[in-house]
């Protein structure tokens, strides 16, 4: 009688792991489908090399002068100053 019950008790923990198993596996593909990066785009014309690069010397000039930031006219004359001088750098001319 035991092994009969030892028998019932493996198969219903053969059924209860492949349970699981039919769940966990579609989950973790869907998962790995999911984690793909997803682009951002524009739906505004394309961004030309020029834009990107006065952007990118905003950004600078912004981080560069972060420290000035209770100064509001002094921190724009020399942000405008250092985003004049990265363009100047990147082969720009006004």
């Amino acid at each position: 009688m035991s092994d009969a019950v030892s028998g019932s008790s493996n198969t219903s923990k053969n059924l209860s792991r492949g349970r699981i198993l039919l769940f966990v596996i579609p989950m973790m593909v869907l998962a790995a489908c999911a984690s793909s990066e997803k682009k951002w785009v524009h739906s505004e014309d394309p961004v030309t090399p020029a834009d990107k690069d006065m952007a990118q010397c905003k950004y600078q000039a912004a981080g560069s002068t972060a420290a000035l930031a209770t100064n509001a006219s002094a921190r724009s004359k020399e942000e405008a100053n250092l985003v004049n001088a990265c363009m100047q750098a990147k082969g720009y001319k006004q």
